[in-house]
């Protein structure tokens, strides 16, 4: 390999949603004119999964991976190498990336909120459901908004997680569903009850959060990911924020200036609670993981 690189990855990192694709982009810059070349796209067992040619007599030439393979399907997530390769077929250098498809995150969350749960719970979990399927909603349309600085991490996290919450409730016994039969046991929930704030924040703090914590660290250290940038941090915390504040259901204020001004407060108030409480998790999750066997990211596996 030669020690300087020719090829240069605008971002190595592309996600692919279910509406849209963050493509892999680049350049190559030569510093005499190459002529023809190669891009070839292989993954991280040396498989080849796209190659494409170039001739041009310009010193610097875009290029772009739209992360199809020749047959033109999406790839699947996980590391993948860009090399580019001169007019001689040796291969001039290569840059690693990263792929990461999120398109089942959502329904694996909605599968978990229509099965048939225990009657005495499915109200129950299906409101717990409703929140945790806001929060994946929001943390990917903060990562279609490119508000992350890792997103390729946050999104395996994020998929992660999920399928830690389907591996345990397929789990005999499940940890979410003792949790959810305890809570019921003690506030018993008619069919088609909303949870008070007061109850809610019972249930999701006292109840849910420790186990919560423990899912995602796992889901972090299969990522050989233990912790997050400030930026990345703050972004999580404010999806929990958005996502879970619309289900806190408080007392109905007047419809007049003094219930608006109250309005205004006490929602301030339960958003504070719920970042204070929502930062303190994400950090005893990034505890956890750090006590953790790390696993290869290019080892990690996406749903």
């Amino acid at each position: 390999m030669h020690m300087h690189c020719p090829l240069k990855i605008d971002n190595n990192q592309g996600l692919i949603f279910s509406s849209s694709i963050t493509p892999i982009s680049g350049t190559v810059n030569m510093e005499t004119k190459l002529g023809s070349y190669e891009i070839l796209v292989s993954d991280k067992n040396s498989n080849e999964i796209l190659r494409k040619s170039f001739r041009s007599d310009a010193l610097e030439t875009p290029f772009t991976w739209d992360l199809k393979s020749e047959l033109d399907s999406i790839v699947e997530s996980g590391c993948y190498i860009i090399s580019l390769i001169g007019a001689s077929k040796e291969i001039e250098c290569s840059i690693e990336c990263k792929v990461a498809d999120t398109r089942n995150i959502l329904s694996i969350t909605r599968s978990l909120k229509h099965r048939a749960f225990a009657p005495d719970i499915q109200a129950l979990s299906s409101i717990y459901f409703d929140i945790i399927g806001d929060i994946q909603a929001t943390i990917l349309e903060r990562l279609k908004d490119s508000r992350f600085e890792e997103p390729y991490f946050v999104a395996c996290i994020t998929a992660g997680f999920i399928q830690e919450i389907a591996d345990d409730i397929e789990k005999h016994p499940s940890r979410i569903l003792a949790l959810m039969n305890e809570f019921q046991s003690k506030n018993p929930m008619p069919i088609n009850t909303e949870l008070g704030l007061r109850a809610l924040f019972d249930f999701l703090i006292n109840y849910m959060a420790d186990t919560e914590d423990q899912l995602r660290a796992n889901a972090m250290a299969r990522c050989g990911h233990c912790n997050l940038t400030q930026n990345d941090r703050a972004q999580i915390v404010s999806s929990l924020v958005s996502a879970i504040y619309p289900h806190c259901k408080t007392t109905p204020f007047p419809k007049n200036i003094i219930g608006g001004i109250a309005e205004k407060i006490v929602g301030g108030i339960i958003r504070l609670g719920i970042r204070y409480v929502s930062a303190k998790h994400v950090n005893r999750s990034i505890s956890i993981c750090q006590t953790l066997p790390l696993w290869n990211p290019c080892d990690a596996v996406i749903l």
